[in-house]
């Protein structure tokens, strides 16, 4: 390999291409099994930023909804709101689509009302502040660590 000091020549390859793929172990052939339809979405416009999206859209409309409800606990005639998101995003997610970012719907509560005609009960009203309060966290945690994970990824490229 060396012919003169500090003179390298290297050999050179002197096998045909056809001779390459023959040294080449044999694998068997393998059938191609078809990927789901979900697995061939792109990572990055996947659905679940959009899902959490639409969850942090819908509970905020909850929640003032629900300071709304608290407001006119007095107010005679008043019926609670309540807003429903979740139906339709569990559709959405069920078919594959993109959800989309709405508040949801509100209708007016069928309880039961006071004297007053008002049936805003707020032992129940600040349950359901304090549970979407804690949903509306969970979710930004939950889209913090989607980004964060992103943010890593594009470091490391």
């Amino acid at each position: 390999m060396t012919d003169l000091h500090g003179q390298h020549h290297f050999a050179t390859d002197r096998r045909t291409p056809h001779s390459l793929a023959s040294a080449l172990p044999r694998t068997p052939e393998v059938e191609r099994v078809p990927l789901h339809p979900s697995a061939t979405r792109p990572v990055i416009g996947n659905i679940t930023p959009a899902a959490l999206h639409a969850s942090l859209s819908g509970l905020a409309q909850r929640s003032r909804v629900t300071a709304d409800n608290i407001a006119n606990v007095n107010t005679p005639g008043f019926l609670a709101g309540r807003t429903d998101f979740e139906s339709s995003l569990k559709n959405s997610l069920r078919s594959g689509d993109t959800p989309q970012i709405s508040g949801g719907t509100t209708s007016r509560s069928l309880e039961p009302t006071n004297t007053n005609g008002n049936n805003v009960n707020l032992d129940q009203e600040t349950l359901i502040a304090t549970e979407t309060g804690l949903r509306y966290q969970l979710a930004l945690n939950a889209l913090d660590g989607k980004y964060t994970s992103l943010r890593t990824a594009l470091r490391t490229s």
